[in-house]
């Protein structure tokens, strides 16, 4: 297990990320050629420490670390299930893949109010095989099966759509916001457009998969 701490000024946070394991390799139903799909993952578990006095605010700071104050603590504990899928060679086993995983490997995460695309993916719609919306209709975050709210469209503290992706990387790879503040700042489908009109999303929820 690696530990990582993040100290800010008014939450402490502490993260603690899982060795990568595969779940399980097989034949996909629109496979390349002389591959096959390993599935992967990862978790992390984010503690965050809540202070019982707040020494800023949004418009001001203080030179001191809130930590440095002494003040009781609060926590709250958040696991996040990672999964992402890589293409490997026909024929290899789940114990072939983990042998060719890096020690410095991670799953790392895209946040955005935009659908998020890969070359490939930009090729697709380009080509006219995909649309924008099907890619939006697809990563737009929704709580998971077993939530009281399953299937439900989750906000972003912004009250905007976004959405997530999580890939593969051969070296440590920090994740990646590029959530805005700005209003207008979102892409919508027709589809999630009329989820938002109605009352099937929750505002600022903590993220599972």
């Amino acid at each position: 297990m690696e530990q990582v701490n993040e100290t800010a000024n008014a939450v402490r946070k502490e993260v603690t990320i899982s060795a990568i394991t595969v779940d399980k390799v097989y034949k996909g139903d629109f496979q390349k050629e002389g591959t096959m799909s390993a599935q992967i993952r990862q978790e992390v578990t984010t503690v965050s420490f809540y202070p019982s006095k707040q020494v800023s605010s949004s418009l001001a700071d203080n030179p001191f670390k809130t930590t440095e104050f002494g003040f009781e603590e609060t926590d709250h504990s958040n696991t996040e299930k990672r999964v992402a899928w890589i293409d490997v060679p026909a024929g290899v086993s789940a114990d072939d893949v983990l042998a060719k995983i890096p020690v410095d490997a991670n799953l790392y995460r895209i946040m955005s109010n935009r659908p998020i695309l890969s070359n490939h993916q930009a090729y697709s719609i380009e080509a006219g095989q995909k649309t924008l919306d099907d890619y939006a209709n697809s990563q737009v975050v929704r709580f998971g099966e077993g939530s009281k709210n399953a299937g439900q469209l989750i906000k972003d503290a912004n009250g905007k759509p976004q959405y997530r992706q999580v890939f593969y990387s051969n070296t440590t790879k920090a994740d990646v916001e590029m959530r805005t503040e700005k209003a207008d700042d979102f892409y919508a489908s027709a589809l999630i457009r009329a989820e938002f009109q109605g009352a099937s999303t929750v505002v600022g929820q903590s993220l599972h998969s």
